[in-house]
């Protein structure tokens, strides 16, 4: 085995992560930890554009690259030299340019047909969802970091710009005090509610919340799911449809929410990075149970299907009820949002029963 930097003298570190808004987010405790144990080493990001202007407001991450097309990797590993690569998720395209940048410490799954690119390995099988996904990361420190190492989310610095931008699109559409975001849509990437279950939870929050607004946030093409909900409201004077948003004036307007409901997607863990009480509805099966993929904060509430829910057509045809959110019962999911409205939330976990 070849003699590798040794961990002290590492300086600069680069985490790969080049999916999605959650996944990277859930990704963060790497850089923490690696601050905790090295506070003299820059850790890097390689990010998607997307999900950039996120990282650049992060604590601990002192830099990040993007990335737009795979074989640009080998062009930003040159240019900013790391001397260790974590993969994050793991790509054989990144693994391969990395090797050409002669990057000596890689750090890498020892379960793909390709991790003999790696020349350090982490033996931790991803695929049965038993552990937190942000536990998998942190995971991967262990050939640097021998010991335990805390899970650890940094904190997200405020945009003033687009906090004062926040301010300005609440003002606009008369929202003066408390209100409370509600994401109904995941890109395709989660299990979604119903647009009628969703209008239900709305209609009773605002029935039992004097004063408090709803805002209703749109992601790419989701405005039409939105409209959808709002249409089927009894209670429509207090509902606020928001859509066009950067991630930058997004985190700022979740940062002053009350709470947050939603499914398991990017934005519930953008809310609960900003500190915000958050509610979500989840599959009960793993991997895609919030035992792997649950966001990471003081008041999360996560609910799943309860086996005395009443199956649905697309229960008996995928036979897995269990993983089925459109069987979480409106009542219930209002009775988790009363409980973050007030303070009650912190902490709490649903599951199967």
């Amino acid at each position: 085995m070849p003699i590798l930097t040794p961990t002290e003298d590492l300086k600069r570190i680069l985490v790969c992560r080049t999916d999605g808004l959650g996944d990277v987010i859930l990704t963060l405790p790497i850089a923490a930890a690696i601050k905790e144990r090295l506070p003299n080493a820059e850790v890097a990001f390689l990010v998607r554009p997307y999900t950039a202007p996120i990282l650049n407001r992060v604590s601990d991450v002192g830099k990040v690259l993007t990335i737009t097309e795979m074989r640009k990797g080998l062009h930003l590993m040159k240019i900013y030299q790391p001397n260790a690569v974590v993969f994050a998720k793991p790509e054989f395209r990144l693994a391969l340019d990395a090797l050409r940048a002669r990057i000596d410490v890689r750090i890498g799954t020892g379960y793909r047909w390709y991790s003999g690119l790696f020349t350090r390995w982490v033996y931790d099988h991803r695929k049965g969802g038993q552990k937190h996904e942000s536990q998998y990361g942190v995971n991967l420190l262990s050939p640097l970091l021998p010991g335990e190492l805390p899970v650890r989310m940094p904190r997200l610095k405020v945009a003033p710009s687009a906090a004062a931008e926040a301010k300005a699109r609440l003002q606009s559409l008369g929202i003066v005090g408390e209100y409370m975001v509600i994401h109904p849509g995941s890109r395709g990437h989660a299990s979604d509610y119903s647009p009628e279950g969703f209008a239900a939870v709305a209609d009773a929050l605002l029935a039992d919340w004097s004063g408090l607004n709803i805002v209703i946030t749109a992601g790419p093409n989701e405005e039409e799911l939105v409209t959808k909900i709002i249409n089927q409201m009894r209670n429509r004077s207090r509902v606020h449809a928001v859509g066009d948003m950067s991630l930058d004036l997004f985190s700022e307007l979740l940062r002053g929410a009350k709470g947050f409901l939603g499914t398991s997607s990017g934005p519930i863990h953008l809310a609960a990075l900003v500190k915000v009480p958050v509610v979500g509805l989840y599959p009960g099966l793993p991997p895609m149970w919030p035992a792997r993929w649950g966001p990471i904060g003081e008041q999360v509430t996560t609910l799943v299907p309860h086996a005395n829910e009443p199956f649905c057509p697309r229960c008996e045809k995928d036979h897995q009820p269990e993983n089925c959110v459109l069987r979480i019962k409106p009542d219930r999911v209002v009775t988790a949002c009363m409980d973050m409205l007030i303070g009650k939330g912190a902490g709490l976990r649903d599951s199967i029963a």
